[in-house]
Order: structure tokens, then C-alpha cells, then sequence
């Protein structure tokens, strides 16, 4: 599990800095853009070595965990989803992972790991297009 919280569900803690600082001296504070409990990555050891994103994250209870500002909706079959406050965004390269690959486009994943276009900012309660 993925995110900011140094909580005991969070496996690995991931922080932001400011672009541009040039030692630690200079490493500004600002508002995190990720979320406490960003995501979960499930992958099989066994074939066919699948592995899925999962946005938001799981509390010790092993439920899922989403902000109050989250966007969350009901699906047709009638389960709830949602999208994290600030996304989890993830891109394919254009032309799989080589010295010659191309940035791909954007997509932002749901809590139950459907692949969305992106919002038109990060935090709008509106999601993308389902891809």
C-alpha cells in the first residue's frame, strides 16, 4: 500500500518536495498532493503475473479508506467506487518500457480499479470517461 500516512497500513511513504530545490536546506513545505492513503498494488507471483491499482487505500480494519472530499459514486451493478482526493494517476509509455519509449497519455484509476480519462483538475468530484 501507497501514500503519505506513516500509519501501519502504509507499506511504502511517499513525500513531496518542491521542484527545483537543490539540496535539503532549501526543501520548501507546501500542501501534499498525495493523498494520505493513496493506493493499493496487488500483484500475482504466479501466472499470468497479473497486477492491478487499486485508488484509495485500506485501514487496519482492511476497509477502504476514502477522504470526505472524495469523489464516490454507485455503478450500475450496485457497487460503490470512487476516486481518491488527488488521484492516482498512472501513464504507458508508447512503446512499452525501452530507451526509445514515448510519454503515453494520462488516466487516473478508481477505487475498484476501473481506468478513467482524467478530471478536469485533480480534485473535481465530476470523474473522467471510463476508458
Amino acid at each position: 500500500q501507497v501514500g503519505r500516512s506513516t500509519e501501519s497500513p502504509i507499506d511504502f511513504v511517499v513525500t513531496d518536495t518542491i521542484s527545483g530545490s537543490q539540496n535539503n536546506d532549501e526543501t520548501q513545505i507546501t500542501q501534499s498532493t498525495i493523498s494520505r492513503f493513496a493506493c493499493r498494488i496487488v500483484c500475482d507471483r504466479s501466472p499470468p503475473y497479473t497486477a492491478r491499482i487499486f485508488a484509495a487505500g485500506f485501514d487496519s480494519s482492511k476497509n477502504i479508506f476514502l477522504g470526505e472530499k472524495a469523489a464516490k459514486w454507485k455503478n450500475p451493478d450496485g457497487h460503490m467506487d470512487g476516486l481518491t482526493t488527488n488521484g492516482v494517476l498512472v501513464m504507458h509509455p508508447r512503446g512499452g518500457f525501452t530507451e526509445e519509449s514515448k510519454p503515453g497519455v494520462w488516466r487516473e484509476i478508481s477505487v475498484c480499479g476501473d481506468v478513467y480519462t482524467l478530471r478536469e483538475t485533480r480534485s473535481a468530484q465530476q470523474r473522467g470517461k471510463l476508458v
